[in-house]
């Protein structure tokens, strides 16, 4: 055979082998791949999406976006898309290369303390191909970044590398499709899972799940309850993780629709039930779901509430050989039904928060009988009356841990009464007191209009629920973050407080659970309406005769339990006024002018309010016509010049005392029928009072403290004994009074105070000085003085300087220092509506203009309001608005403030 034909039959040869070589290439870079299987399977999140520019043009139509855009990982994902266009060649490049286009973004924990995303994005044509190639080049070429190419188990990664700071990336093609990450180790990690072989999807227990064909679903969300404890591991402190642990066990994984609706984000689908022994869902399997009617006794200043709902109780407990073991399951199956464990608001982030646990019984009698067996004996300070209910102490160490589990642990001791058909507990019971007194009053998340919306649209019945009140929970996450997110958490604040409430709740659906999850976020277009078409303020005015003398009390009109407030004219007459000033309710013509504050109290064989208030040497009480009660008024002395009147109900019985002090320091203490009780006949002190009488009680005791402006601080009992360790002598002059908290015991209840010169004393019930920190005193001439906020669970202290005001928190960190336009002397108010829903006003009393300031210390409002007297405000949360009442001259004013989201 010639060799020239030879040579050719080689080549043919050559050819068909390179044109098989390359045809297989071809054919295996086609191939399609389920991106699902390349997801490696530690991670936690995994969202699958077809429409991302669709999805961000919706998102940036919402309430959301003005808060999205300013998080740090948007704004440089900005930047980053904005430099990938630049090096594109073109605007919109990256927008137009994902449009339609299913791809992959999955989470994972790196380490201990981090966490990265794994995007896998297909490329599908020619164009595409193109795009991503030019791309690459034009960064490469780009002075700030390098490119590094490295073989990895037959791969070939590609890291991108700037040369100036971390913003780093390294991807590989498989299959016509592209694995990025800004972690090499993930991409790596992918590359080892491809070489493994066997490929299968994290989420195969939905292989046939898809939301996407579903209208208005903008991806679906694949949860892996496994490695949830891995992420919440890197940003909690250690003790909460064991918490996190069980409630993570309930399921093993989700597939959740993603929808967005303005201000609200859903998250919809199943949940796999945790199947292993020991995990949350063996001990609720078979549990109906149950109706959350605890709505009706959680409290509005609730911040975090884990709901549980189940037939039995009992299921809880962790198996033990204690004594007593078959008397506590016993005790614990007798709870069915709900079980509520609800954190409260705490005022600062180095204080636990109060934490309730409502729990519902079958036969609420039945089972109190049986804690009442826990502990027999009714010594002094283990049982109290308040109200209509009877609160006990039961001793037993941890008792709701050792009843339903270690999530319920960190009750000393326990504290409980019956609520409707729930056992309370608490460990304080100056928490249990105040929350019978918020239930009473209505102020629930069942009468609350900011609940509703959230409410209705959430599960009415669940097994496993959690609610976060992100503003009342503020000072509870950052005192929850170790020490390396406490810092980031303070930094992003503003964003995160924008999502005021979070639901995510399971309910038993069969073999599975249907699972929903609602992140809601400030309504800001409604704001923005309001703005827009009432500007700041809105103001509404009732004039009167004759010019105003006192501040407006704001309280009820008993008729219809509608907002009122009461005045007095220089007539000398109180008029009671609709707080809409569109009516006056009713008329009172006095002999004197009223000293202090007007109280209502449920009083009499109707039980309906009255109004009660104190003139220089009378005791008034009057009924909603302005008509004198039987026995009243009550004649103290024609030469008295009282200042206020206070009103005690030790165990909220409706068994009033009312306190009356004179100037020169006596104190009176009668009854409702006006007889004086004995050792306040009156009693008799060295110096006026500071500021009213305050009643606390501990441990079963009443406590009536006084604090008189020459320094001295007395603690009495009812019949005016002094207890032991006091009077305690502050060695300087006081204008406040004190801010108590209750415990357990004398020596566990603390009250603070500040000293006119700016020394912060706290000390306990015993008379020990616990601290003492003195303030900066700028001038000679500076004062202070402490400010409860109305309910008294928080405070404030003010400097007032001449032309300056200066207020502190209870950290006695400076939350605002302002000049005003004369030296006259300040008067400040606190109130505190829960969360970062905080108004100072200060008030010049030579003007006779008050100004108001929000949480940052921002004035509210282009201009100050006018104001002869102390203001009173109601807040109105749905419409994130103050609405404040002033007296002004002849005029009472309503006067509306748009707050600041």
């Amino acid at each position: 055979m010639p060799k020239k034909t030879i040579y050719w039959l080689c080549g043919v040869v050559v050819l068909l082998a390179l044109g098989f070589y390359g045809f297989t290439k071809w054919t295996e870079a086609r191939e399609k791949v389920d991106l699902w299987t390349l997801v490696p399977d530690d991670a936690v999140f995994i969202a699958e999406t077809n429409s991302v520019p669709r999805f961000i043009d919706h998102l940036q139509e919402s309430d959301l976006w003005s808060t999205v855009s300013q998080m740090p990982f948007v704004l440089r994902l900005e930047d980053q898309l904005t430099t990938l266009d630049s090096l594109s060649g073109g605007r919109s490049q990256f927008r137009n290369f994902l449009v339609n286009k299913n791809m992959l973004v999955s989470l994972h924990v790196m380490g201990r303390t981090d966490q990265e995303l794994l995007y896998y994005i297909p490329v599908n044509t020619v164009a595409e191909h193109r795009y991503i190639r030019t791309l690459v080049e034009n960064v490469v070429k780009a002075d700030e970044y390098r490119q590094e190419v490295r073989d990895y188990q037959g791969f070939q990664i590609t890291d991108i590398v700037h040369q100036n700071n971390t913003n780093n990336f390294s991807f590989f093609s498989y299959h016509n499709n592209l694995v990025i990450s800004a972690s090499p180790v993930l991409v790596e990690e992918v590359v080892r899972r491809i070489n493994r072989g066997q490929l299968e999807s994290p989420a195969k227990d939905y292989k046939n799940t898809n939301y996407l064909s579903q209208p208005e679903v903008y991806a679906n969300v694949f949860i892996n309850y496994q490695h949830v404890p891995d992420l919440f591991s890197t940003f909690l402190k250690e003790d909460l993780l064991d918490d996190v642990n069980l409630l993570s066990s309930l399921c093993r994984n989700s597939m959740l629709e993603l929808k967005l609706n303005n201000n609200r984000l859903f998250l919809n689908g199943f949940s796999n039930p945790e199947t292993v022994e020991g995990s949350l869902f063996s001990r609720l399997k078979g549990h109906a779901a149950k109706s959350f009617k605890l709505r009706e006794v959680i409290p509005n200043r609730a911040a975090v509430l884990l709901h549980l709902g189940m037939n039995q109780m009992g299921v809880l407990r962790a198996v033990s050989g204690k004594p007593n073991a078959s008397f506590l399951d016993t005790l614990a199956n007798s709870f069915a039904g709900e079980l509520g464990l609800c954190y409260l608001e705490a005022y600062d982030t180095r204080t636990s928060p109060e934490k309730v646990l409502f729990a519902q019984a079958s036969n609420p009698a039945y089972t109190q009988s049986l804690l009442n067996r826990l502990q027999p004996g009714q010594t002094a300070g283990t049982q109290e009356k308040y109200a209509d209910h009877t609160i006990r102490l039961l001793t037993a160490k941890d008792l709701p841990q050792q009843l339903f589990g270690d999530m319920f642990k960190g009750f000393d001791q326990t504290y409980y009464t019956t609520l409707q058909n729930y056992i309370l507990f608490t460990d304080d019971v100056a928490t249990m007191r105040s929350l019978l007194a918020e239930v009473k009053a209505g102020k629930v998340w069942g009468k609350s209009e900011a609940m509703e919306p959230l409410l209705a649209e959430t599960q009415q019945e669940d097994n496993v629920g959690l609610y976060i009140h992100t503003a009342n929970a503020w000072n509870l996450l950052v005192r929850s973050m170790n020490n390396q997110n406490q810092a980031a958490l303070l930094r992003n604040s503003s964003i995160v407080k924008k999502f005021n409430y979070l639901s995510f709740q399971f309910s038993a659906a069969e073999q599975q659970y249907y699972t929903s999850l609602i992140l809601r976020h400030q309504e800001e277009s409604s704001v923005k309406k309001v703005l827009a078409s009432q500007g700041i303020t809105q103001e509404e005015t009732y004039d009167l005769k004759s010019r105003l003398l006192t501040m407006p009390f704001l309280l009820q009109y008993p008729v219809d339990n509608t907002a009122e407030l009461v005045v007095q004219d220089s007539a000398l007459v109180l008029h009671g006024v609709s707080a809409q000033l569109d009516r006056q309710n009713w008329t009172d013509t006095l002999d004197a002018r009223v000293m202090g504050p007007v109280h209502q109290l449920v009083y009499g064989a109707d039980k309906r309010l009255k109004y009660f208030f104190a003139t220089p040497n009378r005791i008034f009480g009057v009924d909603k016509n302005g008509n004198d009660l039987e026995n009243f008024p009550f004649t103290l002395g024609d030469s008295l010049r009282l200042q206020q009147l206070t009103v005690f109900d030790y165990d909220k019985n409706g068994n009033y005392r009312l306190a009356v002090d004179d100037q020169l320091g006596n104190i009176f203490l009668l009854d409702m029928q006006g007889n004086l009780q004995g050792g306040w006949t009156p009693m008799r002190l060295d110096s006026r009072l500071a500021a009213p009488p305050q009643h606390l009680k501990v441990n079963g005791r009443n406590v009536i403290m006084v604090v008189l402006e020459n320094g001295f601080v007395y603690a009495f009992g009812e019949q005016g004994e002094t207890y032991p360790g006091f009077p305690i002598n502050l060695g300087a002059n006081l204008r406040s009074g004190l801010f108590v908290k209750p415990g357990i015991s004398f020596r566990r209840s603390t009250c603070a105070t500040v000293t006119q010169s700016g020394e912060v004393v706290t000390f306990d019930l015993t008379g020990e000085i616990i601290s003492r920190k003195q303030l900066l005193r700028p001038d000679r001439r500076s004062t202070f003085e402490l400010v409860p906020e109305p309910t008294g669970k928080s405070y404030i202290i003010a400097r007032t300087d001449p032309g300056r005001v200066a207020l502190y928190s209870q950290e006695l960190k400076l939350l605002l220092d302002r000049r005003f336009v004369t030296s006259s002397a300040k008067e400040v108010q606190y109130f505190h509506f829960g969360g970062d829903k905080k108004l100072y006003v200060i008030r010049e009393t030579g003007t006779r203009k008050a100004y108001l300031f929000d949480v940052q210390a921002q004035p509210l409002g282009k201009d100050p309001i006018n104001a002869s007297f102390p203001v009173s405000v109601q807040f109105n949360e749905v419409q994130n608005q103050y609405i404040l009442f002033a007296s002004f001259n002849r005029v009472l004013q309503k006067i509306t403030v748009q707050g600041r989201n």
